[in-house]
């Protein structure tokens, strides 16, 4: 074979060769067979069907956590209780205004995470409550020691 002839064959200059045969052409498709028993199943009425219905979340009395923060660095001992599904009582009225700033919205972003309430109990008394978790405000009252 001479180097132009195997130049025209590289850029594909010339005739295709179509006397080969593909060792791994598939014969033909088999999609619109039917086998086996399928095609005899019978056929399932569906309208009767009624989805389970889904229970209501239950609502429990969580234990209530009154935590008295002086810095921004035990702000593990919010986060930590109210992650077990607690609730949290907090008190800021012995740290500096820009960190009891930063512990509210530390505090707001637990809440929005695992979709929990902030309620303001007393003067800079904050209480983070877990979803579904049943409590009044008398017993947040009573756990941070303003009633």
């Amino acid at each position: 074979m001479s180097i132009m002839k195997s130049a025209k064959e590289f850029f594909g200059l010339t005739p295709i060769d179509m006397e080969q045969d593909d060792a791994y052409y598939a014969e033909g498709s088999r999609y619109g067979e039917t086998q086996g028993s399928a095609a005899y199943a019978p056929r399932h009425d569906y309208e009767d069907y009624q989805p389970a219905p889904t229970p209501e979340p239950a609502s429990y009395a969580a234990t209530i956590v009154p935590v008295e923060l002086r810095s921004y660095k035990e702000a593990a001992r919010i986060g930590e209780p109210f992650r077990d599904g607690d609730v949290v009582v907090f008190d800021v009225n012995n740290m500096d205004k820009s960190e009891a700033t930063r512990l509210v919205d530390f505090a707001a972003g637990l809440c929005f995470a695992v979709r929990g309430d902030m309620k303001k109990v007393g003067p800079k008394v904050f209480a983070i409550i877990p979803e579904n978790a049943d409590v009044t405000e008398r017993e947040l009252e009573r756990a941070a020691r303003l009633r």
